[in-house]
């Protein structure tokens, strides 16, 4: 059985568009017990397009994420936040700070 907590970091590569128009949210993220958590939040918003940027800390539960509002609004940040949990195991929350 695979280890839920074993999480290696995701590489990306920006395209043009992605980074023509920039904007930057501070998120509130709920659940992040451990930097395991942050790792896997931050993968699952680099693995959407139209993020560029995310870091996510798990003790203060603020992530600071650099996107394109042309293609993400910021409703699917939160998504991506939630969806990154739901594997029975990890449950995470956001909510928009600004």
């Amino acid at each position: 059985m695979k280890d839920p907590c074993d999480i290696k970091p995701f590489k990306k590569t920006s395209v043009f568009e992605e980074y023509h128009k920039s904007q930057t949210s501070i998120l509130s993220i709920s659940g992040l017990n451990c930097p395991n958590c942050a790792l896997r939040v931050r993968n699952a918003l680099l693995k959407t397009y139209g993020i560029t940027t995310a870091l996510i800390d798990h003790e203060s539960g603020l992530g600071e994420i650099t996107y394109n509002p042309d293609i993400v609004q910021p409703q699917n940040l939160v998504s991506a936040i939630v969806l990154a949990g739901g594997d029975g195991i990890h449950q995470y929350a956001a909510q928009l700070m600004e």
